[in-house]
């Protein structure tokens, strides 16, 4: 999983090169001014009163194109944006001191995604993996950006949905997961550490970004190892997650 694509900014010229949800072969690209933008009323209001550019919002929509001649789809992206002050060149921190010219500040807008329609997945499924995890994963994958707390939910039902596949009866998460354990521990508590983060986002209501990339790429080596037989080396990022939301490591 490339986790660097699904937190970076898209501008007027330029997105990030997500995979194709259609053919999953290509990788999606800014259709050539499709991006439309509205300021805010609440940002023009609060513009006019202020003057400051970092103080306005935005609306927006574009559309992105797969790149492989042979599909072509495009999606719908919308979101929202803001204006940011634009990183000086080295040629430009140059010719400021050789002038001895005051610093002057450019902006940029940005524009942060909220909903993708079709949305691609974030990390390659197995074509192996039964078909209510995949519906759950892309659940997942849809709220990603909009409702970080709700994704991780998703996750959390597909780990039921993957206990249900390895006949684990049905009962408390937890205690299925442990039963599950008795076969194939290490997987069993890499699947409990996943729990464990879907616990704090019901009960907090909140979780990081960081962390539930760190969910996927998890889930995305699990997903390999059980159904394709891999072995990814992902037992750090299980043992951080498990020490930031298993309460029981929190104990003194």
């Amino acid at each position: 999983m490339n986790r660097a694509i699904w937190t970076e900014s898209i501008t007027e010229e330029w997105a990030p090169a997500w995979p194709c949800p259609t053919c999953r072969t290509g990788t999606l690209s800014l259709v050539p001014k499709s991006l439309v933008s509205k300021q805010t009323a609440n940002s023009k209001h609060t513009y006019d009163v202020l003057g400051q550019p970092e103080l306005i919002r935005y609306n927006f929509s574009s559309w992105l194109k797969c790149n492989y001649e042979k599909c072509g789809d495009e999606v719908v992206v919308a979101g929202i944006g803001k204006i940011v002050e634009r990183e000086k060149t080295t040629d430009e921190e140059i010719e400021e001191s050789i002038e001895d010219l005051p610093p002057h500040s450019s902006y940029e807008a940005i524009y942060e995604p909220l909903l993708c329609c079709p949305m691609p997945d974030m990390f390659e499924v197995s074509e192996k993996c039964p078909a209510e995890i995949v519906s759950e994963l892309r659940a997942a994958f849809r709220l990603f950006w909009a409702d970080q707390a709700a994704s991780a939910g998703r996750l959390r039902v597909a780990l039921e949905r993957l206990m249900d596949h390895y006949s684990i009866p049905r009962g408390k998460l937890h205690r299925r997961i442990e039963r599950f354990s008795n076969t194939q521990a290490t997987v069993g508590g890499r699947i409990m550490a996943l729990k464990w983060f879907g616990n704090t986002a019901s009960h907090e209501g909140n979780v990081s970004r960081e962390d539930l990339l760190d969910a996927f790429e998890i889930l995305e080596f699990l997903v390999a190892q059980l159904f394709d037989q891999k072995d990814p080396r992902i037992a750090e990022l299980a043992r951080q997650l498990d020490l930031k939301h298993n309460p029981e490591q929190h104990r003194t």
